[in-house]
């Protein structure tokens, strides 16, 4: 039985905060991976009352991890003892002001691109076809084509978990990196103010249009995938050393790696999290003895917390 299956009135407890419990979530129906085990969902509506979620967290001593949109996520098959947070999308996630837009991180990026250039507002056209919320965007700094989302983020407002105050971090405070930027693990991200080149409808929807018939062409974006497993190391293509390596097509259990992107890993047989975890191993001691190179995860994975004894 779980921390929260254990209070009492913990149904009624979350409807205060604006929340509800969901005990025992299969996490697999919640990743496009479609892997995953068991964990306490608490899907939150009313962000503003978030702090005083998080109190009642910390009181508890409850640990937790938060969920967006669970597309570049691989949670273990065992499941968690944490709970996991997630926000519910806003019906308006966006406020527009000149070329300045305000978006909830929980709204879903592809639906800001397209939105934003409704309004004459480009910029973002590479990230359209990355699938997601506009939070695990900011998050890992996500990029395609020669965009990446910090170009335009100016601020960022998010709950802090050091002050445990909702606090605004400024574009230089939160220190954008190829696939990373500068937020706490405590940290939860409620809304970003983006700023955006002006740009015709018909420019941006033409751009969008080029970077999805790249996408189809190149991803297999038809199957169940966390996107690119590893990142790119400095000077070399992840993709293109797994392929170099005749590595596209191998099966471990449902788990393959794509034949149209060899940094694809895809669920096509029914795979297990461990599936996946035992192709990457081999992926990595294959690379690592070719070219001397270690690949990094740029997928985000979810274990249970190991337990030290005292």
């Amino acid at each position: 039985m779980s921390f929260l299956a254990r209070e009492a009135g913990i149904r009624e407890q979350m409807a205060a905060f604006g929340a509800r419990w969901f005990p025992a979530e299969s996490l697999r129906a919640h990743t496009s991976l479609g892997v995953g085990g068991r964990a306490d969902l608490v899907r939150l509506r009313e962000t503003r009352r978030l702090p005083e979620l998080m109190e009642y967290f910390n009181r508890r001593g409850v640990t937790w991890r938060l969920l967006g949109g669970g597309t570049n996520l691989l949670v273990a098959d065992e499941g968690l003892d944490d709970v996991v947070l997630q926000l519910v999308r806003e019906p308006d996630g966006l406020k527009f002001e000149g070329r300045r837009v305000e978006v909830s991180a929980a709204a879903n990026l592809g639906t800001t691109v397209t939105e934003c250039a409704k309004q004459n507002l480009g910029g973002m056209e590479g990230l359209v076809g990355i699938p997601g919320t506009v939070g695990g965007a900011l998050w890992m700094n996500a990029g395609a084509y020669g965009t990446q989302i910090g170009d335009v983020v100016r601020a960022v407002t998010l709950f802090c978990g050091k002050s445990g105050h909702v606090e605004v971090l400024r574009t230089e405070d939160a220190r954008f990196e190829y696939r990373h930027a500068g937020f706490a693990a405590d940290d939860v991200l409620l809304s970003v103010s983006l700023e955006l080149p002006e740009r015709p409808y018909a420019e941006i929807l033409e751009k969008i249009k080029e970077c999805n018939q790249k996408r189809r062409a190149s991803q297999p974006i038809n199957e169940k995938s966390a996107g690119c497993i590893f990142k790119n190391p400095p000077g070399h293509s992840a993709g293109r050393m797994i392929d170099e390596l005749g590595l596209k097509g191998t099966r471990v259990g449902g788990a393959v790696i794509s034949e149209r992107h060899a940094n694809f890993i895809v669920n096509r047989h029914a795979a297990t999290a461990a599936d996946i975890f035992q192709l990457m191993d081999l992926i990595r001691e294959r690379v690592l003895q070719a070219y001397r190179v270690e690949l990094e995860e740029e997928v985000i994975v979810w274990r249970k917390q190991l337990k030290v004894e005292s």
